[in-house]
């Protein structure tokens, strides 16, 4: 915590101010019972609002600060922190590894997507597109089933559906990329093969099987980059470091948070959280984005989500692992704003989109002259 605090610190000294913005307007505001942080930024208050919904549990909005730019012009962004989470109020625990059902008390996925609904309300806005990331996912498929009246259409980016179909994923591919790293020595190769077959041994509910399963992704296995992995990591933290000093971020806010996990946990059912069901019940109109090296959301889990959501689209991004905003900023957003006119004006939708009925779109460039202009490809 404390190394993290210092590169962060180091970042905001060196990098010089993001551009200024049309309007921005920093929210902390008490919503569904707790203080709830949203910068709000746009170019147009009569444009259409989005809601991004960031990962975790724990992380922040900031990490969208850069890439958001480019859809302000069109957009209203919200960068909401989720209850506990950046400049949000935090949960206070004395101890994340057993927490007190005091300490957590009402931390569920349902009082997490109550607050989505309730920063809506605070913002007048009748409906708005949402976009979750990550476990954003999760929250995103949660509310959008909960609240379609309210909503104009979901962006499903890199996000997570499945908790158990997530840990026997990056189980899997972390074992396939072990396997195929030579620089990694034979008894350390065996040692991680031990390490993989005793978290597979272990059931889903099981805090150790998550925890080691996301410590393979961030360490030897090497799952959320498509390229070096040790180096885009600390150049995560610089952009997120440029992006939020002018706005003074105490350092604290910055620090992924524990507690929510430790919560969520706790409170009952989420690492066998599986909203698979609910994937039917989403009747707005849906783009699912997703990178084509992500070995924690991969693109199989992702065809599954389209396959399961009536007339949604799919496209993956080569060279591109579990963060598009990262690692692909300018054709995710285009891949954004693209989607979202097609359903303020149909007219403008491409013509690809509009008579292919869901099964046709594939990934396949042949298939799909949208996605072949978004990427850039001829």
């Amino acid at each position: 915590m404390k190394k993290l605090l210092c590169f962060f610190a180091c970042a905001l000294a060196l990098c010089p101010p993001a551009r200024a913005h049309a309007f921005d307007e920093d929210h902390k505001e008490v919503i569904n019972g707790a203080m709830l942080h949203f910068r709000v930024r746009g170019a147009d208050r009569a444009n259409p609002y989005i809601v991004l919904l960031h990962g975790g549990p724990g992380f922040s909005s900031h990490m969208f600060y850069t890439w958001g730019t480019r859809l302000e012009k069109s957009l209203n962004v919200v960068y909401l922190d989720q209850r506990g989470c950046g400049e949000s109020a935090r949960l206070t625990v004395a101890d994340p590894a057993a927490p007190k059902p005091s300490e957590i008390k009402g931390y569920t996925l349902a009082t997490l997507v109550e607050d989505i609904e309730g920063v809506r309300r605070s913002l007048k806005a009748d409906k708005w597109y949402v976009l979750g990331h990550s476990y954003g996912g999760l929250l995103g498929v949660e509310y959008v089933a909960a609240h379609p009246e309210h909503v104009l259409g979901y962006v499903h980016m890199d996000g997570l559906v499945s908790m158990p179909r997530m840990q026997a994923d990056i189980l899997d591919d972390a074992a396939k990329k072990i396997t195929a790293d030579a620089a990694i020595a034979p008894t350390v190769r065996a040692l991680l093969g031990d390490q993989i077959k005793a978290l597979r041994a272990l059931p889903p509910d099981d805090p150790q099987r998550l925890f080691g399963a996301l410590g393979l992704a961030t360490g030897p296995g090497g799952l959320y980059f498509a390229g070096d992995q040790a180096a885009a990591f600390p150049a995560f933290l610089r952009q997120i470091g440029a992006s939020v000093q002018p706005y003074h971020v105490p350092y604290a806010a910055l620090a992924p948070a524990p507690e929510p996990t430790a919560a969520l946990i706790a409170n009952g059912h989420f690492l066998t959280r599986d909203d698979t069901p609910l994937l039917a019940k989403i009747v707005v109109p849906t783009l699912i984005l997703n990178g084509k090296q992500d070995g924690v959301i991969t693109p199989q889990a992702a065809e599954a989500v389209h396959g399961s959501v009536k007339g949604s689209r799919l496209i993956e991004f080569d060279d591109c692992g579990h963060f598009p905003f990262l690692e692909q900023p300018d054709k995710a957003a285009a891949a954004v704003l693209a989607f979202i006119p097609s359903h303020r004006h149909p007219e403008n939708m491409p013509a690809a989109l509009t008579k292919r009925p869901r099964a046709a779109y594939s990934t396949r460039k042949r298939d799909l002259p949208w996605h072949a202009a978004i990427q850039g490809e001829r």
